[in-house]
């Protein structure tokens, strides 16, 4: 084990339960690491660029900034690779714009330029999953559709801090921006979290929807967050992506992280599932129907694990996250 291991394993780093303060120091390490990057990539391109950014490389430092601060530096990336060298210059004058980025308290939007900044609802669209086509499938809310999303999404964490407000601090600590978002097709889109707009949420949800629904897509989806914090963006396994495995979320098979990811998500939701019902805040029909899904998440966590057990070549931090998970579902599901 690298001495860093040891000492994040001493401090309960991978310790599977929520925990706030453990969330804001991983995120403290997500913005160092862009800081750096940041700096280099500007560094690479032009002196002047980085010392135009160099405001914003210290508020990066400093405390959260917008999902757009990533999705900038991964564009900016790219254009640097690709020789693009009027994109990236562009990219780099956005950035060394006066209170680019900056966030002030966790905000519920959709994806529009006024809402998130000019220019910016295109690259939430680029990058808001892995899968860089999934945008097109999506449309921003309505004002009248956003009004009534949004509430209800105030409902939601409502009842995260008064039933779990373990999960709601970590949540906070994660997430800058919940960014609500429409279908328009058939294919099915229920939340998603990328690295590359690290602290944005994307969820959506049916008129249907109840509170306790939209609660477990916001601890779905945060979960997934602190585990792009733990592997700082990158994979928690070794197994090469093109090699595909059943996945308990999915019906399609999926890369052997995008099993592991599901596999500790389906932990953090059973997680949830638990503190809601001891909680006492669920009507009736509420209790019944969180207590249904905690069993379901017991039999879809062996589905992973069966897998993973079998196939995974874990990274160590891989290995620490799902070993934790592993251990709360044994607990959990014994008598």
């Amino acid at each position: 084990m690298h001495e860093a291991d040891r000492r994040d394993a001493a401090v309960g780093r991978y310790d599977f339960e929520p925990n706030a303060a453990r969330a804001k120091s991983v995120a403290a390490e997500v913005r160092a690491g862009l800081a750096d990057s940041l700096a280099a990539a500007l560094s690479a391109l032009d002196p002047d660029a980085h010392s135009r950014a160099a405001d914003l490389i210290a508020a990066i430092r400093a405390g959260p900034v917008a999902p757009g601060v990533f999705g900038a530096y991964t564009e900016l990336v790219e254009a640097i690779f690709a020789d693009d060298a009027d994109t990236a210059r562009a990219i780099a004058d956005e950035l060394a714009e006066p209170g680019f980025g900056r966030v002030d308290t966790l905000r519920v939007v959709t994806v529009t330029d006024a809402d998130l900044g000019g220019g910016q609802a295109d690259r939430y669209w680029r990058l808001m999953d892995e899968d860089r086509e999934a945008g097109a499938a999506l449309r921003a809310l309505t004002p009248d559709e956003f009004e009534a999303a949004s509430a209800r999404v105030r409902d939601a964490l409502a009842l995260l801090e008064a039933g779990a407000p373990e999960l709601a601090g970590e949540l906070g600590a994660l997430v800058n921006e919940i960014v609500l978002v429409e279908t328009q097709g058939d294919e099915y889109f229920g939340g998603a979290s990328s690295f590359q707009l690290w602290g944005a949420l994307f969820l959506h949800f049916g008129p249907e929807a109840t509170r306790y629904q939209i609660s477990e897509a916001l601890a779905h989806e945060a979960a997934h967050a602190l585990l792009f914090g733990f592997a700082m963006g990158g994979p928690l396994v070794e197994n090469p992506d093109e090699d595909r495995f059943t996945s308990p979320l999915r019906s399609d098979k999926r890369p052997m992280d995008g099993v592991v990811h599901a596999s500790y998500v389906i932990a953090r939701m059973h997680w949830w599932a638990a503190r809601l019902v001891q909680s006492d805040l669920l009507e009736a029909a509420e209790l019944g129907a969180v207590r249904e899904a905690a069993e379901r998440y017991v039999r879809l966590f062996a589905q992973g694990a069966s897998v993973i057990d079998k196939h995974a070549r874990f990274t160590p931090a891989g290995a620490a996250a799902l070993a934790s998970a592993q251990a709360w579902m044994a607990s959990a599901a014994a008598p």
